[in-house]
Formats: structure tokens, sequence, C-alpha cells
């Protein structure tokens, strides 16, 4: 299978490299050097703009970060509705809102292309392994068109409806990862302030009703070891926080701890800690708490 990929960031290299390794023959565009010689290495043709890699491959695979990016890739002028032909199948791995998704959706089947809303969970480390999960939304021969594209780097693919609801179904689960990653935050200060130490809370916690996916990323990679690099920015999640809270409120539905969440993050961001890992939730908390979790 011919396969295009733009937005080529810290998911988007693995995941086309994976695709590359797979047997695909790979067709990249990137304003990143670093980024295409490394695809280049994996033996991928590099094109000179979205345009060009549209035009030269049967599914096209983008992996930006903003509903804005998503729209300037496929809607922009010299974007993907303008210029590429009929029978296109396109894929958009980034988590968007799903009005972003149908807008998109709806501009490329006019122009006889397919369309998959197809944000991933499971952050670099699962990219860089191929074990990826796609929330797909779009129409079940779209899907079953893509399925080689989507297997090259995802362990599961999650096929939830028509266009829309992949990206629904990520911000469903966005919003419980952003808001329990607040609250762990809260909690191991908590212990840390009343003299807990914070391996030993961190194993009751894994051991008990406490116990998640979030947890185990967060505190032993992150809090403890005191590694705020970002794997998922501050800037990134608030997008996604963002996007699930403004969702809520077009279809009434109360978002209270989702919001106050974001109140935790905007601390951060104000802090200085937008570029760092979601992680970094926790350090104003400390900074308030006057102690720190982890750490020598």
């Amino acid at each position: 299978m011919r396969i295009g990929f733009v937005g080529l960031g810290l998911m988007g290299v693995p995941m086309a490299a994976n695709m590359a390794r797979a047997g695909h023959a790979l067709v990249v565009h990137s304003a990143n050097a670093g980024s295409v010689a490394k695809l280049q290495a994996e033996g991928a043709r590099v094109a000179g703009s979205v345009a060009e890699v549209a035009g030269a491959v049967d599914v096209f695979c983008a992996c930006r970060v903003t509903p804005e990016q998503s729209r300037e890739v496929f809607l922009g002028e010299g974007g993907v509705a303008a210029t590429a032909p009929a029978g296109l199948l396109c894929i958009d791995f980034a988590t968007v809102d799903p009005g972003t998704a149908k807008e998109i959706g709806a501009a490329l089947a006019a122009r006889g292309i397919g369309f998959l809303d197809a944000p991933i969970s499971g952050g670099p480390y699962a990219a860089v392994d191929a074990a990826l999960t796609a929330i797909v939304g779009g129409a079940e021969a779209d899907v079953a068109r893509a399925m080689p594209a989507l297997r090259a780097t995802c362990k599961e693919v999650r096929h939830m409806g028509p266009v829309g609801a992949g990206v629904t179904t990520k911000l469903c689960n966005n919003l419980i990862s952003i808001t329990t990653h607040a609250l762990l935050a809260e909690a191991m200060v908590l212990g840390a302030k009343a003299g807990i130490d914070g391996r030993r809370l961190y194993e009751t916690l894994r051991a008990s009703s406490a116990r998640s996916n979030t947890l185990e990323r967060v505190v032993p990679k992150h809090f403890l070891p005191r590694n705020f690099e970002a794997a998922a920015s501050i800037a990134t999640i608030m997008k996604d926080l963002g996007c699930a809270i403004d969702l809520g409120r077009a279809m009434g539905v109360d978002l209270t701890l989702a919001e106050a969440a974001m109140r935790r993050y905007e601390e951060a961001r104000d802090a200085g800690h937008v570029a760092r890992d979601i992680a970094a939730v926790i350090l104003p908390i400390e900074e308030k708490a006057g102690v720190k979790v982890g750490g020598s």
C-alpha cells in the first residue's frame, strides 16, 4: 500500500516508521529535517508539499495536534480537499473536536475522498512499539480499506461509528485520564505533606482500589523520579480537555470535575510549565504545600 504521512512529531515519526517497516511504500512531508531524515533511513520518499503527498498515495495520514492544524492540512489552501484526486482515503490521527472531524469529512466526501477520524491512545512508548489503540469514526468500508495501515502501528482498532465518533470517544477517554492525573497529583502531595514516603504510598495505591493505568504512568515514571520532560505536554492536554469541556457545554452535560482539573492545568501553565509533561500539574500544588514528592 502507498501511504502518505504528515505531522511527523513525537507520535507521527514512530507511527510512520512502523508503516514503512511493515512493507508499505511511504511518502512523507515535514518542515522538521530531523524527522524527515529518520524516515528516509526507513526508506520513505520525501515530498515537497501536502498536495504532493496526497497525489502520490492510496492512504493519506495526518498526525498534527490542534483542530486548526487538522483544518489546515485537509481544508486549507493547497490542502487535501483542494488538491487530492477522488478515491483517496484520509486518516486523521489527531485528537480534535467532533465538529472539526465532521467538517473535514463532509468537505472531503464532496470531492469523492474518504475520511476517518482515528485518534490514537497509548502515548509515545506505544507508538514506538506499534501498540497503539486507534479509536475510529467513519464508514465501515473505509475502515476495512484502512486496516493495513492501521494494523502496522496499532495493536487495537476500535470502530465506534460514523465520522466524529472516534474523536468523541477519545475525548471521553482523555477527560478521565487527564482529570485523574490532577487528582493523583493532589493525593501524592497530600501524602507527602503528612510525612508518608512517596514510593511506599505509590506501592500501596497500586495494590488498592486506586490502581489505574494513569497511576502506573505518572507516579513511577514522572512524579517520583522528578521527570517532567514532555511525553504529553500541558499545552496538548489542555487542548484535549478544553475540547471535551466545550463538547459537554454544547450537549448540555455538566463536566464539573473536568473544569476543576482544567484550573489545575491553568495553574501549571501560568507557572511556566506549559511545555512540560502533564505530570508537571503537580508542581504548583507542591509549591503551595511546601513539599516535594519523590526525588533525592
